[in-house]
């Protein structure tokens, strides 16, 4: 073989090892995490129809950035959903927003959008400063009659309600936080920001995780309380609240509004979120409340919630997520009627005895020692009590958030 065949051979197996860009290379993609989530549950009130309105709600975030963007869900729809006149500002006190700071929502470049029965949205990325556990105004115009299908229950925030279109302006003059579906807000379902190297923690549960009884629009329940301690710490993670009241693990809410069941949204409330990395169990109480005694309609057994909870770690490891279960809070005396038995308060004791003490979860919260009464086992304290002897108030919220050790997501 001649010395010019042995070049063109050596060149040839160069070329076979160098790295190849192909001409369609991306840059990497960019990194969002969850800051704010409300699970959405159909509307207790499927009737509800809202028309020329504009609607701002207030919400607090838990992950600062430098962009963000919106989730918008019509999950329970049965009609294409149209808004107008989307804007996200940070927000002043009340209603009032900066308006240095407004800025007009878009999806694929149009100003308005319809979101498709049972589809979710997402917006256009905005460049904005937001700082971690501060107040967005989310604006949106309501153009049409349109049902109130979609909602979440409880009103963490504020909503503010003003005839016509009035997505931009500084202070609406009209605030209310019952559009016709009680203390409930449509349609946002998500705000995510970008520019922070951070992951998410959700927490999964039912109303005391929601924030049922929590003085709203305050930031006291116990994810956003978790999430300022975790801060103040130096740890940068982001707490996202994925609580529905009266919702439980292994059946669909006893009425409509309390949502689909905990296992059966698993999926789409914590494994679809974006860059999470762990999630907080507490769930089950409304099993056991919610049904009356063996062979009743939805009686689940102290074992059959033991496989459900163990579902959720199974479920939470295949996707690479840490979690956290948290012991079941005290509810003797609880006011609700038929709510609370002997043997309901044994099956509560048994999957608490076993959380203790099981293996498959990253680690435990015992959130029942945290709110029980010293002298009264099985009670919630006096002092942490809202009224009706199963909710905590904001000193118990506050003392559950004390009782998550933050070890758990300090990686530093």
């Amino acid at each position: 073989m001649n010395r010019s065949a042995v070049r063109a051979i050596a060149f040839a197996l160069t070329l076979a090892v160098l790295p190849v860009t192909p001409a369609f290379a991306k840059a990497p993609a960019t990194a969002w995490v969850p800051t704010w989530y409300a699970s959405p549950e159909p509307s207790g009130a499927p009737d509800a129809k809202i028309n020329d309105k504009t609607l701002r709600q207030i919400v607090r975030v838990s992950a600062g950035g430098t962009s963000v963007r919106l989730r918008l869900s019509n999950a329970y729809g049965t009609t294409p959903l149209k808004l107008d006149d989307i804007h996200v500002a940070k927000r002043i006190s009340g209603s009032r927003i900066d308006t240095a700071t407004d800025q007009r929502v878009t999806f694929n470049g149009h100003n308005g959008v319809t979101v498709a029965p049972g589809a979710y949205v997402l917006s256009d990325p905005l460049t904005m400063k937001v700082l971690a556990d501060s107040d967005l105004a989310v604006s949106f115009y309501v153009p049409g009659e349109t049902p109130l299908a979609t909602v979440h229950d409880i009103q963490r925030g504020a909503l503010y309600v003003a005839p016509g279109r009035a997505s931009n302006l500084s202070e609406l003059p009209e605030a209310r936080t019952d559009i016709g579906v009680g203390n409930a807000f449509p349609w946002l379902a998500e705000i995510e920001v970008s520019g922070t190297d951070t992951q998410a923690i959700i927490t999964f549960g039912d109303s005391i995780t929601d924030g049922y009884g929590i003085t709203p629009d305050q930031g006291r329940t116990w994810p956003e309380l978790l999430s300022r301690r975790l801060h103040e710490s130096g740890i940068n993670v982001s707490v996202v609240n994925a609580g529905l009241s009266g919702n439980r693990l292994l059946h669909h809410g006893q009425w409509a509004r309390f949502g689909d069941g905990g296992l059966a949204r698993f999926d789409r409330d914590v494994l679809a979120q974006p860059n999470a990395s762990a999630v907080i169990v507490l769930i089950g109480i409304n099993d056991l409340g919610h049904a009356q005694g063996p062979g009743s309609d939805g009686y689940v057994s102290a074992d059959d919630l033991i496989d459900g909870l163990s579902q959720t770690a199974a479920r939470a490891h295949e996707r690479g997520l840490k979690i956290y279960a948290a012991t079941l809070t005290p509810f003797i005396g609880t006011v609700f009627e038929g709510y609370y038995s002997d043997e309901k308060e044994s099956r509560r004791q048994t999957i608490n005895a076993w959380i203790r003490r099981q293996t498959v979860f990253d680690g435990i919260i015992d959130f029942d020692k945290a709110v029980e009464a010293p002298d009264a086992p099985g009670h919630l304290r006096p002092d942490y009590d809202v009224g009706d002897h199963l909710h905590p108030n904001d000193v118990g919220a506050a003392a559950m958030a004390e009782a998550i050790p933050l070890g758990f997501f300090d990686k530093r």
